[in-house]
């Protein structure tokens, strides 16, 4: 069984392309209340405060670190901004040097593991107003019984639709509170057929994030609460032989196409570039989408959420403020992140490109503001939320592994180099090796 990676794409440049939305010591006892150890050479009230973005994130965040100094005399930032790849690369050596950032951004995949590695501060112990945020959010930066991330807001999964092509193809849009996943395979084998555009691209096909959505529907999720595998070789041997019949009734791409939307990214993928009529994306992505394409897309639920057990689709926390354990000044580490999840001047320049607003007071106030794609995000979540289901658990140690490993698997599979069977069981072991399951 071959387990090679035909296109040479990994986890990182899909996440860079912003296609997928990147074993430590036993926790140290709580920190007195103003200060830190190990925390370098900065003294009380200068704070390292990191993030990933784009460009306008970079800016738009600045301007919030100038709102709040302005009103916090007597504390200085050093903000450092990155890109996805190197951020996570300088702070794997921030962290090993004992020099972590005080305030920092997380995300889901990686928030247990840098927790393990006794970087993260429990966030209990910080004067940080939680009382607008609702409980279930919280929970998604919660495990062990302690706190390590507040989310900054919340995305969604959806299918992205572009309209005018499904009606240049002559097909029907689907009733996406019904649809089944067999319904998605006739509605993609359909575009395609018309020769308009591609039905859909695949590329989000080997997301884990999506997987769990279909293992979810089934009662079943990509990991337990005790950090090993959640679903059965029957669920994902079904996910993979839908791939295949997407593929073999050209509702999908051959699969030299679907590597080349791979490697071209986000921008250059099939619904960006108006050859493609479907993708998967999280709700946050929808404007740079809009923007590259110049037309108006839609948003529908995935399919299948009405069929299994439960629903799928869940809020997913679009990243995580964090604190680190060695920070230097804790009061003033917690007056920024309260600063960052509750002040008009942090929302109002925020907006939803970090997800929807935890802070549901915020959210609402700030809705009329919100540009249009944002908007139309905000508006798929508000119709979604009564009819899911809790989300899943924050994923373990090892778990950063699962879309390289996903993406491997995936291509030896579509190469038709491995079996339906043959890729689950590599996948599954590759990955409970990962997280010691």
């Amino acid at each position: 069984m071959k387990s090679s990676n035909p296109s040479g794409v990994s986890r990182r440049t899909l996440a860079k392309a912003g296609i997928f939305g990147a074993a430590g010591a036993a926790a140290a006892p709580l920190l007195a209340a103003c200060g830190g150890e190990g925390g370098g050479d900065k003294g009380d009230g200068e704070l390292d405060f990191w993030w990933w973005g784009s460009d306008p994130r970079h800016e738009y965040t600045q301007k919030i670190v100038d709102a709040f100094l302005a009103k916090n005399e007597g504390i200085t930032i050093k903000p450092s901004p990155n890109e996805f790849d190197s951020y996570w690369d300088a702070l794997n050596v921030s962290v090993s040097g004992n020099n972590a950032p005080d305030v920092l951004q997380q995300d889901d995949r990686y928030l247990r593991d840098y927790a393990d590695k006794n970087a993260l501060l429990a966030l209990e112990e910080l004067d940080i107003d939680l009382s607008n945020i609702e409980e279930g959010t919280l929970e998604t930066g919660r495990f062990d019984g302690k706190t390590y991330g507040i989310p900054t807001g919340v995305n969604a999964m959806a299918l992205v639709v572009n309209p005018a092509l499904v009606e240049a193809a002559g097909v029907a849009m689907p009733d996406d509170k019904t649809w089944t996943w067999a319904d998605f395979m006739q509605f993609t084998a359909d575009i395609s057929a018309s020769g308009k555009a591609i039905g859909n691209s695949a590329i989000t096909f080997p997301n884990e994030s999506l997987f769990n959505v279909f293992a979810r529907q089934r009662g079943e999720s990509l990991y337990t609460e005790d950090g090993k595998l959640g679903f059965t070789p029957e669920t994902m041997n079904a996910w993979w032989q839908m791939v295949l019949d997407l593929r073999d009734s050209g509702a999908i791409p051959e699969a030299s196409k679907i590597v080349e939307s791979f490697a071209a990214g986000q921008d250059q993928a099939p619904l960006a570039t108006g050859a493609g009529a479907t993708e998967f994306y999280w709700t946050n992505q929808i404007g740079a989408l809009q923007k590259v394409l110049g037309s108006e897309l839609v948003l529908l639920r995935v399919p299948g959420e009405s069929e299994g057990a439960q629903p799928g689709l869940y809020l997913k926390s679009a990243m995580f403020w964090s604190v680190s354990r060695t920070t230097s000044d804790r009061a003033a580490a917690a007056k920024l992140v309260d600063f960052l999840l509750n002040s008009d001047e942090s929302l109002d320049l925020m907006l939803g490109d970090r997800g929807l607003p935890a802070n549901m007071a915020q959210r609402e106030r700030i809705l009329p503001q919100l540009p249009a794609d944002q908007a139309l995000g905000a508006a798929y979540i508000a119709d979604l939320t009564p009819d899911l289901a809790a989300g899943p658990p924050v994923p373990p140690v090892g778990s950063g592994s699962a879309a390289d490993i996903m993406l491997g698997v995936f291509e030896t599979m579509i190469f038709d180099s491995t079996t339906v069977e043959e890729t689950t069981a590599s996948f599954m072991e590759q990955l409970s090796a990962e997280i010691g399951a």
